[in-house]
């Protein structure tokens, strides 16, 4: 028998083996609980990646963002198990947050909702560009006490939709299905799929906008087509308008290139030539305007870029024994880039018109002077010469008074210029003038010097000449016309100034120039300057008929008269008087 000693031992071996297989089946069951804990996160895992796996096929099936939407929301609300959530898309241009998706007891009151950047959980999210998690909503201070009416449970985790470092929208969950809290490991996988989700978003997002774009630019295109079609309609149109305006004006038009060939002429301008013209020359057309060269300023067209004006020319065309009279005027003709390419012609045949004009004019005056000189001869010249037979026997007899004879020959010479100006009026009525006789210009200025000579000095006035020697003589007398401007300026500087003539031979004319320092005109009397009976000065000191004869005369001749002027800077009057037999260059 074993002692009562030899039994213990033996229970307490027995219970420290037992004790030894107990402690070695916990740590078995530890394990397998560890094992089995590990199996269950590792099927979560499986479970999250499938859905990650579904949702990444699904961004590339879906057509559309809201599609996209719809199936990023469900797959984010399976894995977290989530009750209720929402999907905010970003809206650049009005700077909102739009809903795009809903899910649970939330859906119908956020439908059509959109949010401003702050405000709500949408908008603190999409403003602080932070994921958000909130275990309970109840104890947040950044909610107000409103906001918990929309959550069961009180716990709920949101995250930003961020490519780029852009903005695209903002996803939230709430209330999962046991009631629980979202933990941060649920915030940790919203990211990952919030990532997936972005990605996917900005891509579709591109494709809509491209496939949107390409549809408003089709629509474009094809709108501008119908408008480009209907425009090419439009100037076909325009052209054989156009062209039929140019070819029926009664206007020669002409266009030439560099070389001055010419390069376009329409119908009128046919007319005028006697044929067509084919690519001649336009510098050899035989235009010419009072000694103006043609050519030279032609060319200037092209090579300065002048704007050419014959108002009155002379056009004799080739083949074609008659000339016409002829306005044209030359301008240059540009590309798009301002080039000059050559030039265009304009010829208006003003023949007839200008002997309408001179007839009309001529007329005018015999009506208007006629009547005048007939009253003046009349009232005058009879008592003229009555009064001239006094003054001429009153002479006679007072031989031996000096200081009568003196006053008897101022008043002789009185009566003589009441008789010439009798004599002018009658001349320019009757467009009647002296008989030719060959003179020289310098002659004609020197003798109207010596005669204002003496007036001069007393006005304080000095005289300046600057005549050319060797200059053609002339088949007509200009001393009348140089002494009349000679006198007006004398009258325009009452407070003294200086009188400069000149003479010079300029392009196959005789130029002469009468200017003075004095008082100047206005551009309303220099435009009438010429005009018969106009005149500035006071009553009794001048008729208005000295300038409208000076003109008269030199027009008969074939030359020019112009005037400059400018109100207290004097006045220049320039003569042009071609010389026959000589060519301008």
């Amino acid at each position: 028998m074993v002692s009562s000693r030899g039994r213990g031992l033996l229970f307490a071996g027995v219970q420290l083996v037992i004790e030894n297989r107990i402690a070695g089946l916990d740590a078995r069951a530890s394990r397998l609980e560890q094992i089995r804990a590990e199996t269950r996160r590792l099927s979560g895992r499986l479970y999250e990646l499938s859905l990650l796996n579904e949702l990444w096929e699904a961004a590339h099936r879906v057509q559309s963002v809201h599609e996209l939407m719809d199936c990023v929301l469900d797959t984010c609300m399976s894995m977290l198990r989530a009750e209720s959530g929402s999907v905010f898309l970003y809206d650049k241009r009005s700077n909102e947050l739009v809903l795009s998706t809903a899910r649970g007891r939330m859906a119908d009151s956020l439908r059509d909702v959109r949010q401003k950047l702050g405000e709500g959980v949408a908008g603190y999210v999409a403003t602080a560009v932070q994921p958000l998690f909130v275990p309970d909503i109840h104890r947040d201070p950044r909610f107000r006490p409103r906001d918990t009416a929309r959550y069961q449970s009180g716990s709920f985790v949101s995250v930003p939709l961020i490519f780029d470092n852009e903005l695209l929208g903002v996803i939230s969950l709430h209330d999962k299905h046991d009631g629980k809290p979202f933990e941060p490991q649920d915030l940790k996988q919203l990211l990952v799929a919030a990532n997936y989700s972005s990605t996917a978003l900005r891509k579709l997002s591109r494709h809509e906008l491209l496939e949107e774009f390409n549809k408003e630019l089709h629509s474009r295109l094809d709108l501008a087509l119908e408008k480009l079609s209907d425009t090419n309609g439009e100037l076909a149109r325009l052209k054989s308008y156009n062209e039929n305006i140019v070819k029926s004006i009664p206007l020669g038009l002409i266009t030439f290139n560099q070389g001055f060939e010419i390069t376009f002429c329409n119908d009128r301008f046919v007319q005028l030539y006697g044929g067509p013209p084919g690519r001649k020359s336009l510098l050899e057309l035989d235009i010419t305007d009072r000694g103006r060269s043609w050519a030279k300023e032609l060319q200037a067209v092209i090579a300065l870029g002048d704007v050419v004006r014959f108002d009155s020319a002379a056009f004799v065309p080739p083949s074609q024994d008659k000339s016409y009279m002829v306005r044209a005027v030359a301008t240059p003709l540009k590309d798009v880039d301002g080039v000059i390419i050559g030039g265009v012609v304009v010829v208006e045949d003003i023949t007839q018109r200008v002997k309408m004009e001179r007839m009309l004019a001529a007329a005018e005056r015999h009506a208007v002077i006629g009547k005048l000189a007939a009253r003046v001869a009349h009232e005058l010249n009879n008592p003229l010469d009555g009064i001239m037979r006094f003054v001429n026997l009153a002479s006679t007899l007072s031989k031996d008074d000096a200081k009568m004879q003196m006053y008897l020959g101022e008043t002789k010479k009185g009566l003589e210029r009441m008789a010439g100006i009798v004599g002018s009026l009658l001349e320019f009525s009757r467009n009647t003038h002296r008989p030719r006789r060959n003179v020289h210009i310098n002659d004609a200025i020197q003798e109207s010097i010596n005669s204002i000579k003496f007036k001069a000095e007393e006005m304080h006035v000095q005289i300046k000449a600057d005549l050319a020697a060797d200059l053609p003589e002339l088949g007509c007398d200009m001393t009348q016309v140089v002494l009349n401007l000679a006198k007006n300026a004398l009258d325009a500087m009452p407070r003294g100034g200086t009188l400069a003539i000149t003479s010079a031979l300029s392009e196959g004319s005789i130029v002469v120039t009468v200017s003075d320092t004095g008082i100047g005109m206005s551009e309303n009397v220099r435009k009438r300057i010429f005009d018969p009976f106009f005149t500035t000065k006071e009553p009794g000191k001048g008729t208005g008929l000295g300038l409208a004869i000076c003109h008269d005369i030199v027009e008969k001749h074939q030359g020019s008269i112009g005037v400059t002027s400018a109100e207290g800077k004097g006045t220049a009057f320039t003569i042009k008087l071609p010389v026959p037999g000589v060519e301008a260059e």
